[in-house]
């Protein structure tokens, strides 16, 4: 086998991948029931792909480092970072002959599965995990008896399905649902399409390809969040950052190297796990999933019905939106402060979803009015959620619950939005005076209620007094959504004191214009 194989083993991988793909995703997958598995494993060999086009050279070497890095920076969920570390594993070895046979490849699968198992914090077997070690051992078993590599793989991959037939025995919570372990199904599926490309049999063909059974019932998981995020940090700071976030979480996951590293972890404090990466390094591409909201969507589609109502959100952003889109929301219209969508634009957002029934949440005083048009503008009955800001629209979501009836839900929303104080940062456009004195151009102002209530010439110095002016006794909760010029930067003072104030902190890389901070407390 040769470099110019392995261009063509990746587009077989990714043909079985999207032949198998609903079948993963309906498989329950440990630790979450998430339903995405297929999906995630897809976009992570179609990230290696896309690097291998992108790369501008196609020796051995440069290839294997383009499929290491675009497996590392493509990784998708739980699933799709420990195929990036298997295939980082292989490539580790590859890389270092420009001909690939049985012995290199078996000591290459043996590389892939144990950086895999050296990645995951507390491995589990019964995962894809087992799949790929049990297959390795095989593989190193039979390589003097095998003819050429494809005889091989044939051994490896009858191997890798006995270790999936068994992932159900070792897993209660599979054995309980019927199935196998997703993740594992779908390395067997890439392994089936090396073997097609190697045979070149259609992969329907291919030896070990009968359907298994899927998941009929789902269950929720402990954790509310899946948290997926690049960080660029030093290298000597990687360990103790994945400690941490063992005390945050469960299905940790910080594989890389060279002050680039893909994060993975299910949380329930989702603001923490963004702070604490923050004190160590600059984030970006920022993934956020309602794993709830997700398994909940997952079962009223199998039951065969239907969300009853649609939401649509007005929101600027790109942290913002996915935080909203992962909280239920089901089309968000561009706007906010400066650039007010028009009431067409709203309608329009409307009349797209499907239901009957459409909340609307405004997120700014300044679009409430044209929102509240569009209910004699629509045959559909719209219900306006008079939030004034983000952070009270993200306190209406966190009330909203698809379960619950019409009435009840716009009750539980209204009071949520009620019970947020919202304030936020900016800068001065212009010199200026307030009910204290003079305002100079360039300075930060602290906005509450309407007011300017803290004016200097630093950020954190004016968002401290902001905050001191907030919090009252009694308050519990604090969201700060850090604006783009913000994003990537430690917030440790207005951490610190929020959380010296007794009050537990989310922090949200929102990505917002004009707002520096935006804070909502609770």
């Amino acid at each position: 086998m040769q470099v110019t194989d392995i261009i063509g083993i990746v587009d077989r991988a990714l043909e079985a991948l999207r032949a198998h793909k609903d079948e993963i995703n309906a498989m329950n997958v440990f630790p979450v029931p998430d339903g995405d598995t297929g999906t995630n494993m897809l976009l992570t060999m179609q990230a290696v792909k896309e690097a291998i086009q992108e790369s501008s050279n196609h020796d051995m070497a440069s290839v294997c480092q383009a499929v290491s890095r675009g497996s590392l920076m493509g990784a998708r969920g739980n699933s799709g970072v420990v195929l990036s570390q298997i295939l980082k594993g292989m490539t580790e070895v590859l890389e270092k002959s420009d001909l690939v046979d049985v012995p290199l490849m078996a000591k290459a699968l043996s590389r892939g599965a144990e950086v895999a198992y050296r990645a995951v914090m507390k491995p589990v077997e019964g995962t894809i995990l087992t799949v790929v070690r049990e297959a390795a051992e095989e593989g190193k078993r039979i390589q003097g008896d095998c003819r050429d590599l494809e005889d091989w793989l044939r051994g490896v991959i009858r191997k890798a399905w006995e270790a999936l037939e068994q992932t159900p025995e070792l897993l209660p919570v599979l054995k309980e649902a019927g199935v196998v372990d997703a993740g594992g199904r779908g390395l067997v599926a890439i392994l089936e399409g090396m073997l097609a490309y190697l045979s070149g049999e259609e992969l329907a063909a291919v030896e070990g390809a009968e359907q298994v059974r899927v998941l009929e019932h789902r269950q929720a998981e402990d954790y509310r969040y899946e948290a997926q995020f690049i960080l660029h940090c030093r290298d000597s700071r990687v360990e103790r950052f994945r400690e941490t976030l063992n005390r945050l979480g469960g299905s940790v996951l910080v594989v890389g190297g060279d002050k680039l590293y893909r994060v993975h972890v299910h949380t329930d404090q989702l603001g923490r796990v963004i702070e604490e990466a923050s004190r160590v390094g600059r984030l970006s591409d920022v993934e956020i999933t309602d794993l709830r909201q997700q398994v909940e969507e997952a079962a009223i589609g199998a039951a065969g019905g239907e969300k009853e109502v649609g939401v649509v959100a007005v929101a600027v952003g790109k942290g913002i939106k996915e935080v909203l889109r992962s909280m239920g929301v089901d089309h968000i219209v561009d706007g906010g402060q400066s650039m007010n969508p028009s009431t067409a634009e709203l309608l329009k957002a409307i009349e797209g979803l499907p239901q009957g029934r459409i909340i609307l949440i405004p997120n700014n005083k300044n679009i409430i009015p044209a929102a509240e048009q569009t209910k004699e503008l629509t045959g559909k009955e719209v219900a306006v959620i008079p939030a004034t800001a983000i952070t009270e629209g993200f306190a209406a979501m966190v009330a909203y619950d698809p379960r619950a009836g019409w009435e009840e839900n716009l009750r539980r929303m209204a009071e949520a939005v009620r019970g947020v104080k919202t304030g936020a940062v900016t800068r001065a456009v212009r010199d200026s005076r307030y009910s204290r004195g003079a305002i100079e151009k360039g300075s930060y102002i602290g906005l509450y209620r309407g007011e300017i209530v803290a004016v200097s010439g630093g950020l954190e110095e004016t968002a401290c007094q902001l905050l001191e002016r907030m919090i009252d006794d009694g308050d519990e909760m604090a969201c700060v959504v850090v604006g783009e010029e913000e994003m990537g930067k430690e917030h440790r003072a207005v951490v610190e004191l929020l959380e010296a104030k007794g009050l537990e902190v989310e922090v949200i890389e929102g990505g917002q214009p004009i707002y520096n901070y935006i804070f909502g407390i609770e």
